[in-house]
């Protein structure tokens, strides 16, 4: 049979971009725990949290953890040495906000049909990942801190077989940033749970809104800069019969190290430095008909890497509750543009781009 482990963080009653970021993970996962119970394939659900308020499920055993984040590697390998796991379904609580029961239910018959296989959301950057034999976990467990490393590391080096979901909304969009909650909160396909919730929030739906709109519209321009990858862009453009402006620049800065060196460039950084950030907003509305832009990428070229409250105040576009003096100007004047602006980071060049792409409505025959 198959263990599932779900791991999520503790809860947060405040109200801050950060705090409903980190709720909204709560969701997911409780909508995630409660598919996972329906299945038959499943005959042990495992929550790992510091914090079990109101993910108290019948037939879910809860395993604590310390506050903070976990390091993912040592906490499998416990769980596969306590419980002896053999086929395991791990999932990061905020990783399948949009994974229909139908796609789950086939990840649950491929892992207990497979003798040996990594079968992730992506296996270059994984959320989720279906493990067997999960005792090929023990052999890493150094190099898993986090999750994103599991289906690369488990196939590279581990020698298991990697299978990966086609990419889409729900096989790419994790919950991680403001953006994935603005998307999530007009996609169809949001679980219950979590739709409740973020239909409670006071998210700034209206430059969304205004992108799909322009998106819709043939002949458009868009212009996307950042870490975008080519399937995510592929989608956008398969969706719309806009014309696409790509800047696609710093894939895996992080995991790279280049940002922990220093060492990363970014070409709409170095130009925005030349024109002046005021200057190169005003100008956009003559070139481009909406913009998203990967703002992480423009702060490491800076160097700068301000609180996740300065980032999600401008990802959600509320200039006045930015600290960092930088941020806050480019925030302020994204926000004043001619165009509707979206800021994020990867989510927005990657999981939040496809759930965009399934937003817009198909062209009239």
């Amino acid at each position: 049979m198959v263990t599932a482990v779900v791991m999520v963080g503790e809860g947060s009653t405040e109200s801050t971009p950060r705090a409903w970021v980190q709720q909204a993970r709560r969701e997911a996962a409780r909508d995630l725990l409660e598919q996972l119970l329906c299945l038959e394939e499943v005959g042990r659900v495992v929550l790992v949290t510091p914090d079990v308020a109101g993910l108290e499920l019948p037939g879910v055993e809860v395993v604590p953890s310390a506050p903070g984040s976990v390091h993912v590697g040592k906490t499998l390998a416990r769980l596969v040495r306590d419980f002896g796991i053999e086929r395991l379904l791990y999932a990061g609580g905020g990783s399948a906000p949009l994974l229909s029961a139908e796609m789950l239910a086939r990840v649950v018959r491929r892992l207990r049909e497979a003798e040996r296989l990594v079968l992730t959301n992506n296996r270059f950057s994984s959320d989720w990942a279906a493990v067997t034999p999960a005792t090929t976990l023990l052999r890493h467990v150094e190099r898993l801190p986090r999750d994103n490393m599991l289906g690369w590391v488990l196939s590279t080096e581990g020698g298991l077989p990697p299978e990966a979901l086609p990419a889409s909304g729900a096989s790419r969009l994790d919950i991680d940033t403001p953006i994935d909650l603005l998307a999530l909160r007009l996609h169809p396909a949001t679980h219950p749970g979590l739709r409740r919730y973020l239909d409670g929030l006071p998210l700034p739906v209206e430059r969304l809104h205004a992108v799909v709109d322009v998106l819709a519209t043939p002949a458009s321009q868009l212009f996307i800069a950042g870490r975008v990858a080519p399937d995510a862009w592929r989608a956008l453009n398969e969706a719309t019969r806009c014309w696409l402006r790509v800047l696609a620049e710093e894939r895996g800065m992080v995991s790279s190290g280049r940002q922990e060196r220093g060492e990363v460039f970014s070409l709409l950084a170095a130009h925005l430095e030349i024109t002046g950030i005021e200057r190169f907003f005003e100008t956009l509305p003559t070139w481009a008909d909406a913009a998203l832009l990967d703002t992480r990428v423009l702060l490491a070229h800076h160097k700068l890497w301000p609180s996740d409250d300065d980032r999600f105040a401008s990802d959600l576009g509320w200039a006045e509750q930015v600290g960092d003096p930088w941020l806050r100007r480019l925030t302020g004047a994204a926000v004043e543009a001619g165009v509707p602006v979206l800021l994020g980071g990867h989510g927005l060049m990657a999981g939040a781009l496809f759930a965009l792409a399934e937003l817009v409505p198909p062209p009239e025959s």
